[in-house]
Order: C-alpha cells, then sequence, then structure tokens
C-alpha cells in the first residue's frame, strides 16, 4: 500500500512540475509553432494587470517585443501564457526546478547567489535599492539617529530578497535588535509603508519613484542605499532559448529602445535621476536640464553640510574633553589651590565658548534645515510649472506654488509679442485680485519690464520711491493697481540668447526681498522659462497634429468612396460583359442559319443574273464577318473569365491577421476621437491566413468603418482576433441602433438602405456589405450578424487559417 502511495506522489510531483514547462526553442524552430509560458508577480511599474483585463509593465513590453521579432524571425506562431504567482519563493522555486520554454518577470535582481540555480538574460537597467519610510517617520540627518531611532520602528520586507539581504547585513553590522516582519510582493511592501505608521523597509529606487508619481506618501532615508548588478528576466538554468533571447540585448536599437519605454513608466525626470545615480551608467546620455541637476547637487550639499556639523561638534567637544584633561594633569603638579582656581576659569570659559559655538551651529543647522526644505519644495514647483501646457496654467501654478515659499503681493508674467513689438501680461496678481490685459509697448523705455527685457539684466530694488532715479529718469504711473515699493525683475532669456519674456515679483512693503529670496526666484524663473518654451512647442505640435489627423480622415473618406466607385464600375463593367455575351450568343445562331441559307441559293439558282448574284456575294461577306466578330467576342470573354481565375488565385498572401487588423485600428482611431467612441482591440489568439490581403483589409476596415459610422457619440466600437480549431475569427461589436429583422433579410445586398442611420451625416451607398460578402466568399470563410434593433450588433467573420 505504502508503495503505490509512493508512485502516486512521485507522478504527481512529475505533472506538478512540467505542468506549465512549454516548447524549446529548437523543437519551435522546426515546428513553426509553439507555446511559451511567463511567470510573474504584480509589481508596478515592472508587470502589472490592467482594470481592463489587459496588462502592462516595463517588462512585460519588453518581453512581448522579444517574442514578436522572434515570430517574424521564425515566420512561426509563439503564444505566450502568462501564469500569476503570489510570492517571490513561488517563483523562484519555479524557475529552478528547470524546464523549457520558462521564465520570470517581476524587477528581478541580479545576484551570485541565485545564479547557482536559475539562469538571466542580459540586464537592461540599473538596480539601485533604498529605505523607505512612513509619511509620520522624519528624514534623518545623521546615521547615528538613523540607527537609534529606526530599531524602535517596524521593518517589513520580502523572505529571500535582497531587501531581506540589505536589513540582515544591517542587523549584523550596526542594528542587533533589529526585527523584520513579512510581506509577499514589493508592491505589498510599498503600499503598507505608505498606507502605515511608522514602518520602513527597504526597496528599489524605481518602484519608489513610480509610488511617488502615484501620490503615495513616502519619505526616503539618505543611509545604507545599494547598487546591484542590474534587473534582468530569469530563466531556468541550460535553457535553449537564453541565447536567441540574448541577442535582442546587443543589438543597437536597443538603448534607445529600453530607454524610451522606461521614460513611459517613469517619466524622464526619474529615468535621467537612476542613470545618473548609476556607476555603472556613468555613460548614459544626460537629459536632465542643467539647474536640475544644479537643485539635485544642492539637496545632496545640504545633507552633507548637516552631516559634517553633527561630527564637528563631536570633535568639538572631544577636544574640549582632552583640553580639560591635560588642565587637570598639569594642575596636579602644581599646587592644588592655585590648579582648582585656574581650573574652575578656565571650565567657565570653555562652557561659554562651547554654548556660543552650539548656538551658531544650531542657527547654521536650522538655515541649513530650512535651504534644504526650500529647495524640496522648489523642485516640486519646478515639477509642477512644467508640467502645465498653456500660459493661465503656468501663471497660476506659478504664483501659488512661490506663495509658500515667499510672501509675493504682486507677481506677473510678461510674455514678447512680436507682432505688437509688446510684452503683455495676460494677468498680475496684486493681493490675489487678477489683473487682466496689461500690456507694456518696448518704445516706452522709462518701464523696468522694458529695460529689464531690453537689456536682459535683472533688477532688484529695495526702496523704489528712493532709489528711482538710479533706474529710470521719470517714475510712470502703473497701468493698473497700486505703486510698490520693493521690486525684482528677471528676464526670461531661452537657450539661443533670445528674450521671450519676463518675471516679476513685488512688495508695497521695504526690503521685502534678500538676496535668499532672490535665488530662490531665479530658480523659478528658469522653470517659468522651460514651461512657456515647452507650451509653445506643445501648441505647435498640437496644432501640426490636428491639421495631419484631419488631412488623414479626408483621405480615408476619399478612399472609401473612390472604392465604393471602383466596385460600382466593376459591377457595371461585369453587367456589360455579360449582357454583351448573352448578344453575341443569341445572334450566332440566327446569323449561322442565314449564311447557310445564302449560300444554297448563291450555289444552286442558275437563273439568277450577275447583279443578283453580286449582290448575295456581297450578303454573304458581311455575314461571314460579323459572325467572326461575333465570335472574337465570345472567345474574348472565355479568355477574360480565365486571367481573372488566375489573377485571382496568384494574388493571395500570407500573412498575420492580428498584425493587419492592428493597423486598422490604428488607422480608425483618429476617425473614432472626433466622435467621442472608443476603440478597443483585444488580440486574444493569433494565426497566420492565405488570403488576399488587400480583400481581408477592405472587409475589416468597412467593418470598423460602418461599426463607428453608426455609433453614437461616448459608445465603445471593439475588436477582437481568436484562432479557432479551423478558422481565425475576427469580431467587431458595436452599440450603435442594431438591425431590425427586415433589415438582416436585405444585409448583404447590393444598394439596400437599411432602417439605421449615420450619426453624424456620412454618407452611405448601400454596397459595402455586399462587397464584404463578396470578398469573404472569394475568401472560403463567412460572415453573420448577431443584432436586435436598439441593442447594438456584432458581425463575425471566420477565414480558414493556415
Amino acid at each position: 500500500m505504502k508503495r503505490h502511495i509512493y508512485i502516486l506522489f512521485f507522478l504527481f510531483c512529475i505533472v506538478s512540475q512540467t505542468l506549465y514547462a512549454q516548447d524549446s526553442w529548437e523543437k519551435i524552430k522546426e515546428n513553426k509553432k509553439g507555446t511559451v509560458t511567463v511567470y510573474y508577480i504584480q509589481n508596478k511599474p515592472f508587470v502589472y494587470s490592467l482594470h481592463t483585463g489587459g496588462m502592462a509593465g516595463i517588462e512585460y513590453e519588453m518581453f512581448s517585443e522579444m517574442i514578436h521579432q522572434k515570430r517574424k524571425e521564425l515566420k512561426a506562431i509563439i503564444n505566450i501564457k502568462w501564469v500569476p504567482l503570489s510570492s517571490w519563493d513561488n517563483m523562484y522555486k519555479k524557475i529552478s526546478d528547470g524546464g523549457e520554454g520558462i521564465f520570470g518577470i517581476s524587477g528581478i535582481t541580479i545576484t551570485d547567489e541565485r545564479k547557482k540555480d536559475i539562469d538571466y538574460l542580459p540586464a537592461y537597467m540599473p538596480d539601485i535599492e533604498i529605505i523607505i519610510s512612513s509619511a509620520n517617520v522624519p528624514i534623518f540627518q545623521t546615521k547615528d539617529n538613523f540607527n537609534a531611532a529606526i530599531q524602535s520602528l517596524r521593518a517589513v520586507t520580502i523572505k529571500n530578497s535582497t531587501f531581506e539581504r540589505n536589513i540582515i547585513k544591517l542587523k549584523h553590522a550596526d542594528l542587533p535588535a533589529l526585527e523584520y516582519e513579512y510581506l509577499d510582493t514589493s508592491e505589498d511592501l510599498i503600499n503598507e509603508i505608505a498606507n502605515g505608521q511608522d514602518l520602513w523597509g527597504f526597496t528599489q529606487l524605481s518602484n519608489y519613484a513610480y509610488a511617488l508619481s502615484k501620490g503615495l506618501m513616502l519619505h526616503r532615508q539618505v543611509f545604507y542605499q545599494t547598487e546591484n548588478d542590474g534587473l534582468a528576466i530569469i530563466l531556468p538554468k541550460d535553457s535553449s532559448w537564453k541565447t536567441p533571447l540574448s541577442v535582442f540585448f546587443k543589438t543597437k536599437e536597443f538603448k534607445p529602445y529600453i530607454n524610451a519605454l522606461i521614460r513611459k513608466y517613469l517619466g524622464d525626470k526619474v529615468t535621467d535621476l537612476i542613470w545618473d545615480i548609476s556607476n555603472r551608467n556613468s555613460e548614459m546620455i544626460d537629459t536632465l536640464k542643467t539647474q536640475q541637476r544644479e537643485i539635485g547637487l544642492l539637496n545632496i550639499e545640504s545633507e552633507i553640510r548637516l552631516l559634517r556639523l553633527t561630527q564637528k561638534e563631536l570633535e568639538i567637544s572631544q577636544q574640549n574633553t582632552i583640553r580639560n584633561i591635560l588642565v587637570i594633569s598639569l594642575s596636579l603638579t602644581l599646587l592644588l589651590v592655585v590648579a582648582l582656581f585656574h581650573f574652575n576659569n578656565l571650565v567657565k570659559r570653555s562652557n561659554q565658548q562651547l554654548e556660543h559655538q552650539n548656538q551658531e551651529i544650531d542657527l547654521q543647522s536650522k538655515s541649513l534645515k530650512k535651504a534644504y526644505k526650500d529647495l524640496e519644495l522648489l523642485s516640486g514647483i519646478g515639477r509642477d510649472v512644467t508640467a502645465k501646457l498653456t500660459l493661465e496654467d503656468i501663471i497660476t501654478t506659478a504664483y501659488k506654488s512661490i506663495n509658500k515659499l515667499i510672501d509675493t503681493p504682486i507677481f506677473g508674467i510678461g510674455i514678447f509679442n512680436e507682432q505688437e513689438n509688446a510684452l503683455e501680461f495676460p494677468f498680475i496678481y496684486e493681493n490675489d485680485i487678477e489683473i487682466k490685459g496689461q500690456s507694456y509697448d518696448l518704445n516706452d523705455k522709462m518701464r523696468l519690464a522694458v529695460m529689464a527685457f531690453d537689456q536682459r539684466k535683472e533688477f532688484f530694488i529695495q526702496h523704489f520711491s528712493n532709489d528711482h532715479r538710479n533706474y529710470v529718469k521719470e517714475v510712470l504711473q502703473p497701468i493698473a493697481g497700486q505703486d510698490a515699493e520693493s521690486i525684482i525683475y528677471i528676464p526670461l532669456v531661452a537657450k539661443h540668447k533670445k528674450p521671450i519674456g519676463v518675471f516679476t515679483v513685488q512688495s508695497f512693503e521695504i526690503n521685502a526681498f534678500d538676496s535668499y529670496k532672490l535665488n530662490l526666484l531665479r530658480n523659478l524663473a528658469i522653470y517659468i522659462r522651460i514651461a512657456l518654451q515647452n507650451s509653445g512647442t506643445y501648441t505647435n505640435l498640437n496644432s501640426k497634429s490636428k491639421k495631419l489627423q484631419k488631412a488623414n480622415n479626408h483621405i480615408l473618406e476619399q478612399k472609401e468612396l473612390i472604392e465604393e466607385k471602383n466596385h460600382d464600375l466593376e459591377n457595371a463593367n461585369n453587367e456589360k460583359n455579360h449582357l454583351l455575351g448573352i448578344v453575341a450568343h443569341d445572334l450566332r445562331n440566327p446569323l449561322s442559319s442565314s449564311i447557310s441559307l445564302l449560300s444554297m441559293l448563291d450555289t444552286n439558282n442558275s437563273a439568277l443574273d450577275e447583279d443578283e448574284k453580286m449582290c448575295i456575294s456581297g450578303s454573304l461577306s458581311a455575314m461571314y464577318r460579323m459572325n467572326k466578330m461575333i465570335e472574337e467576342i465570345l472567345d474574348a470573354r472565355v479568355s477574360e473569365n480565365k486571367v481573372e481565375v488566375e489573377k485571382e488565385k496568384a494574388m493571395k498572401d500570407i500573412f498575420s491577421s492580428s498584425d493587419v487588423v492592428d493597423v486598422i485600428v490604428n488607422e480608425f482611431t483618429g476617425i473614432a476621437d472626433r466622435k467621442n467612441i472608443t476603440l478597443i482591440y483585444n488580440m486574444i489568439s493569433d494565426g497566420l491566413v492565405e488570403v488576399n490581403k488587400q480583400h481581408f483589409t477592405q472587409v475589416i476596415e468597412n467593418l470598423i468603418s460602418n461599426a463607428i459610422k453608426f455609433s453614437d457619440q461616448n459608445t465603445i466600437v471593439s475588436t477582437s482576433v481568436e484562432k479557432n480549431k479551423d478558422y481565425i475569427q475576427i469580431k467587431v461589436t458595436d452599440q450603435g441602433p442594431g438591425f431590425s429583422d427586415e433589415d438582416k433579410k436585405n444585409l448583404f445586398k447590393k444598394y439596400q438602405k437599411l432602417s439605421a442611420k449615420p450619426t453624424a451625416g456620412e454618407k452611405s451607398t448601400g454596397l459595402g456589405l455586399s462587397i464584404v460578402k463578396k470578398y469573404i466568399t472569394e475568401m472560403g470563410g463567412t460572415i453573420e450578424c448577431i443584432s436586435s434593433q436598439g441593442n447594438g450588433s456584432t458581425f463575425i467573420v471566420a477565414v480558414p487559417n493556415l
């Protein structure tokens, strides 16, 4: 009995181990089809499921692109099974147990220890691990403070991960009392820390940056950052897939591709920050703006200064202690009373000096902390301002943000209008009240705004009513609002040294601004200048995009009309040829009879005179010519039919149905957007077909075009591709008016006007579905419509697959 149980258990282990093992590279290469399995753990931004049912992420797109390239290379069908797992230990066991055609993705770190059990594809991005904490945990300025406080907080990590390895190192090195708890995934770890209190743990810099972009409240601690060998996709050791897939990472297109892909999910600034921080990627192209990089350096320097001040305080304390000990030692050799007297005085003076030094250090520390916080806030303001694309949003965001740092009773941004030769202030804020439509003529040289723009020079005035003679010959009244005393004007100059406007902050009080605030405003001016340039670029691109979209839509409409006209001409030509054949065939028999009768009359009747014989002979010649013309017409019809049949056979193509449908859906996105219709494309499974590609394209275009044409605004048109046993099935579903029972009887007939009408005045000839039916029949396929009036329609096309 026990023997049978062991055998069953052994068989169960084998089956469970090979449940998801799929095809090797050599097998797919030979058979031209196969399947691979990808195990994944939810980990934003690397791989995660969408609420709409699809998937996304850096590694999801990268792996899909690799398999797509191998499909084209082998001209084979390679299916991907995406299998979710709940923990890292589960994935590690799946991959380390071995098998062909299996992979693991979840932002996985390369380590020498793991290479003993599993293998990696080449690293695709740096792997930097940092400590994050809950928002209620302060950002510590010294490692000692951090070490002292962190042991009283709750640490969380992932079992057998590099995060746990880092915590174990801390425990052995500096924090022997450290305890920690386990969570299943990186996503669980970040959410637990962001939503909890007094929590901390290690995570990847990319996870942290993504979480911040999604609004999670986290703090980053500056200590114990680590950099690993990079992030990569894992696979079993000795897998036949490693060599062919590694080629993808060695191509010249890979670096631009992966850089663009990471920017798609993390944004430009975070991506550049990751490449810059990584020592292993020092040659990566630096796309951060110069000022943004300077602000980052100031942040780091502020942290270093705080640490150095603390160390200096300790050094001074140690020196004072040593000095006191020396004084005491020397005093012991002298008279005890004198030594004690001098020692007492020395201690008093030392205490006074130490207190004074401590006060200075405390003031410097507070000043640096404030500067650090201001720089952090300014950096956030820069992100907010440069993210805006309209002038109104840029001005409003800049004004509301800078008031968090500096009290600015008057705030304005002037833009150079080249046509009007003027500086135009769309609106100026004065004590939170908008003053609109203010403009300065550039010929008005007594205006500080004009002077700052013309001379590309800053103006920093603390008491304008007294000092105005140093700047202008006469004081001009403002076009709107009140006179200011403290005035700052900063020109906005583009990289090519061309001024684009001015930025001003003013106050009604004397000496309202200092050099520190001026430096903050200079940095803000840089952000405003970048935002204005981005706004102009965006406006130009948007305008060009709309023009191109309009032209493309017009071309599509013209194309549809031309195709309908061509089809009409083809039908008319076919009907003409058919009628001509009938007429020729019907004329042939009576003409042959007439020729026979005239021939008999010509040869047998000798009583005819010469004129009569000439008349009969002429008639016979004419009839022979007409008979030959009829034979030529009939022969030409037979030849034409043969050519058409051979042409239809010769024009068949082998191609992927999903690739064609994907292109068509993208082409109709603009037309759908004009009616606020959402186009959804779902490729369930793919397959190759051998049909006329042009006719196949016309069929899908016609169905999607009709779905958009007859659908109301704010509806959905969905298209799917699925491979069955013998057919590729394409479904086009809309939420339009549907068809009545009477409509369904005439659905695929020519020139039929059905009850449904286009919702935006589009044209309809009634030929489209008859053409679709004809082409699908020629392909050996079928088409059906599932619909009821008022409930939308679904057209199902089935085409034989290879």
